[in-house]
This record gives C-alpha cells, sequence and structure tokens, in this order.
C-alpha cells in the first residue's frame, strides 16, 4: 500500500543543498539588518505612515548626512 521513496545517490543530497540555501539567505539577510543604522531602520519603519512630502525631506536629509 505505502511505498517507501528510493532515491539515488546524487538525489540525496539535493534536500542538504536546498536547506543549505535557504538558510545561507536567511543568514545573510539576519546580517544585513543588524548592522542597518538607527536612522535607516526609523526610516523604513515609517515609511508607510509619512506622506510623501515627508518621506522625501527625509530621504534628502539621510543623503546629506551620507556625504
Amino acid at each position: 500500500m505505502y511505498r517507501r521513496v528510493n532515491l539515488e545517490g546524487w538525489q540525496e543530497f539535493v534536500p542538504y543543498l536546498c536547506f543549505a540555501l535557504i538558510a545561507g539567505a536567511f543568514i545573510l539577510i539576519l546580517i544585513r539588518a543588524l548592522r542597518m543604522k538607527k536612522s535607516e531602520v526609523e526610516h523604513l519603519s515609517n515609511m508607510p505612515l509619512r506622506d510623501d512630502a515627508e518621506l522625501q525631506s527625509s530621504i534628502d536629509k539621510q543623503s546629506d548626512e551620507a556625504k
């Protein structure tokens, strides 16, 4: 009734490879999020709440600080 799936030799590594790729992407995103500047975090967290003019002035202010 139920059959066990028999994988060939090269197919046994596919789940491990996929897990490694997903874990690597997650770790890279996590490192990038942890290294963000506080001003950038505040800017991204307030984006949906600001109107266009206020958002543009915030972007201009950040670009001036970066120079």
